[in-house]
């Protein structure tokens, strides 16, 4: 269990985490799709749906993972079997079927393929810090993230919480660490970065397994690109991409960090989950003031 994306919010100063923690939490359990249902989101155990555990903590650290069913009917089928009773309505009746009246056989479909359609299951993991005041959510896209949080506001009444973000725009920031010819603090440059032009119709360079120092990179900023993604490394430890909205991607332990770790023998799943959000949150708790650290101020050099 590592977290491949982090999706950072900041929690207000006030929030305090409901004592009732677990009957919050079972309120909101998972429970599979009903025969009519399309979906299905509530909390699961991290350590597999044969726990009861809905959330496992370490420190000031709380794991949570929300699981979601979704029932899955392609639109062509749906669509073929509208189009099927139309025609058929239509030759019988010799009259149009209206647009309301289609869209009502169109739902009637729908509930009768449902029992025999395809079901897709998804988790979605996050972790809260009560001492950092953060919840971060291991979703590469912001809707996904925003269900996760929702869910967490259900459970606990309240949640709140912002996205992390940098006064001035991120793209500033990247730019001018590029033009530097390096990172700021603990961070060095990776090996790849994202530059656009500021026109409406401007050009899009995207760079990979490429040294982002040198001519070649200073050409394109020389014509007023900018860097709206970029390549780090946190402290030989971490390697991720940084996204204008602040989001990490592709986040992941280097093997410097990977050796580090305590190997465990014949570790059961339990233990496995348990290590790796000790590893996780431990290094969160490390990174995320550097990461903070590199928008408190324009970078002037």
């Amino acid at each position: 269990m590592w977290f491949k994306n982090l999706r950072i919010y900041t929690l207000a100063d006030d929030f305090v985490l409901p004592e009732n923690l677990e009957q919050r939490l079972s309120d909101h359990a998972f429970r599979p799709c009903g025969r009519q249902e399309l979906a299905s989101f509530g909390w699961s155990s991290p350590f597999g749906q044969h726990s009861d555990v809905l959330f496992h903590q370490i420190g000031h650290a709380y794991l949570f993972c929300a699981r979601k069913e979704e029932k899955v009917l392609p639109a062509a089928v749906v669509s073929a079997e509208v189009d099927e009773v139309v025609n058929q309505i239509e030759a019988e009746q010799g009259r149009k079927v209206a647009g309301k009246e289609k869209q009502n056989l169109k739902e009637d479909i729908i509930h009768r393929l449902l029992p025999q359609a395809f079901t897709r299951f998804r988790l979605t993991w996050g972790l809260l810090d009560t001492d950092l005041n953060i919840v971060v959510v291991d979703a590469s896209a912001a809707n996904r993230a925003e269900d996760f949080l929702g869910m967490l506001r259900s459970s606990f009444g309240s949640l709140p919480v912002k996205p992390l973000f940098s006064e001035n725009p991120s793209e500033l920031y990247f730019t001018q660490w590029l033009k530097d010819g390096k990172a700021p603090g603990n961070f060095d440059f990776g090996d790849e970065v994202e530059l656009r032009d500021n026109s409406d119709d401007g050009g899009i360079v995207r760079v990979r397994q490429h040294a982002l120092t040198g001519t070649e990179i200073e050409t394109h900023l020389a014509h007023g690109k900018q860097a709206t993604k970029i390549g780090l490394d946190w402290n030989e430890r971490l390697t991720f991409v940084l996204e204008h909205d602040l989001a990490v991607k592709r986040f992941k332990p280097t093997d410097l960090l990977v050796d580090e770790q305590d190997k465990l023998v014949d570790a059961t799943p339990e233990q496995k989950i348990d290590a790796d959000f000790a590893l996780l949150a431990g290094e969160i708790r490390a990174f995320y003031p550097d990461l903070v650290s590199l928008f408190a101020q324009r970078n002037e050099q």
